[in-house]
């Protein structure tokens, strides 16, 4: 295994303990509603007063601040747990038992180690998600599910964040002890190739776990789609479904998929509360990620970062793996911890970039929609039912979009069609006189001919 000089990766654990630090507190600073009052109705962007009410706007800030709150308080239960392992004999203890349990077989015990950390990570974590996402949820009216449906559900994800973490460890405890300084690019190539596989498969395998999907029946909506696809230049031909009025009342769509099991998937409760015009706006707004081929590059991001990560864990585990942190070497299973904690850090550094770029693709396919549909109107309609359907902060404070919002306010993308309007209407404007002079030489022209 290759050496690092320890003060290079004690600036490196620093750095990255500060940032991370301050990537998770600042929800919470901000949140705090005597230093987040919500702003008085008359001091609020005008597109906010212009399309929605005081009480819809009341709503959504109350809304809003809790769920910052439940953020900050849900990185720091994950990012608690990883640091109770790492710098506690906790892991090591654990690693012990697994291999005498496991009868000292690496990949039993591996296997074993992660079924024991992720089961108690989201037992952890399992008051604060109920109280989010069924408690809290009903109490705002924004979830259909019962509490058996709520429990399945987070069920099924559980189990399938323990599958990939077992494999996880143990595809990492095969290379540490095989390719030994190799293993984080062995790791990376094995885990890119995972993951495109995975996005190419969600359609069909991950997203029908969780909700029911059909074919779009309505055959004038499917008839529009396809006119918007090829007119953007696309063969779309699988318009789905998502019946997620099931658990949730709020509205949504997405673009999966790659190849040939993409798709444009619809919730039911998008259909259920706007016009046809709106959905399609809507889903000229999937059209425009499918045309810049957004998911590539979405890909191609995230094997860059995921690089940087297994570059990041392998001198971190390298300096620890000396000795440090309870670990008897930089193969040791209960250094598993340090790798998550490592990437966490990182991720969290790195979160504002992020979603600077995921803001970035959705400006972009924003402008799509408006250029494929040329119906702002209908654009702003959506915008405005998918604000209240989901109770959108309307003025969210600037450093909190820039650290964690993957698309732009509400607010911006309504100006965003009032400017597209604007400028259509100046087009149009410039464009009457000279068509009027253009009739007028021609009719002269006509009248010369004759005589």
């Amino acid at each position: 295994m290759s050496h690092y000089p320890v003060h290079d990766v004690r600036r490196f654990l620093t750095l990255a303990g500060i940032l991370a630090a301050a990537v998770l507190l600042l929800p919470a600073v901000v949140a705090r509603a005597d230093a987040w009052p919500a702003a008085a109705w008359a001091a609020l962007p005008p597109e906010v007063t212009r399309y929605f009410t005081p009480q819809e706007y009341a709503r959504g800030h109350e809304y809003a601040v809790g769920s910052y709150w439940l953020f900050a308080a849900g990185l720091a239960l994950r990012l608690g747990g990883l640091l109770v392992l790492v710098f506690t004999p906790a892991s090591a203890a654990l690693r012990t038992w697994a291999l005498r349990h496991a009868r000292e077989r690496a990949l039993a015990a591996a296997g074993l180690y992660a079924l024991v950390v992720v089961l108690g990570l989201a037992l952890l974590a399992l008051p604060l998600r109920y109280y989010a996402g069924f408690v809290r949820a009903h109490a705002f009216q924004l979830s259909t599910q019962t509490r058996a449906a709520w429990f399945m559900e987070w069920g099924k994800t559980l189990g399938l964040t323990i599958a990939l973490a077992v494999l996880a460890a143990c595809l990492l405890t095969v290379l540490w002890r095989r390719t030994r300084e190799w293993w984080a690019v062995w790791a990376w190539g094995i885990c890119g190739v995972v993951i495109i596989i995975l996005v190419a498969l969600a359609p069909f395998v991950l997203d029908p776990l969780f909700d029911p999907i059909r074919p779009l029946q309505d055959p004038a909506l499917r008839a529009r789609v396809l006119t918007l696809a090829a007119r953007a230049g696309l063969h779309a031909d699988q318009v789905y479904v998502n019946e997620a009025s099931q658990r949730t009342t709020t509205e949504n769509a997405y673009f999966a998929g790659l190849g040939p099991t993409k798709r444009i998937v619809l919730y039911d409760t998008l259909l259920q509360h706007n016009d046809p015009d709106a959905v399609a706006t809507v889903v000229a707004h999937e059209l425009g990620h499918w045309r810049h081929a957004d998911i590539w590059k979405g890909l191609g991001l995230s094997l860059v970062g995921l690089a940087v990560c297994f570059w990041g864990a392998a001198r971190v585990l390298a300096w620890a793996g000396r000795g440090r942190l309870h670990l008897t070497g930089p193969a040791d299973l209960a250094g598993l911890p340090l790798v998550a904690l490592v990437f966490v850090a990182l991720n969290l550094v790195s979160l504002p970039l992020q979603v600077a770029i995921s803001r970035s693709f959705e400006r972009a396919a924003d402008r799509t929609s408006l250029e494929l549909t040329n119906d702002p109107a209908a654009f702003i309609r959506s915008e405005v039912q998918l604000a209240r359907s989901d109770l959108a902060d309307l003025a969210p404070p600037p450093a909190l979009v820039a650290l964690l919002y993957t698309h732009p306010p509400t607010v911006e993308r309504i100006r965003m069609a009032e400017a597209f309007a604007a400028e259509r209407q100046a087009r149009q404007s410039l464009g009457l006189p000279a068509l009027r002079r253009r009739v007028a030489t021609a009719g002269a022209a006509a009248t010369s001919n004759k005589e």
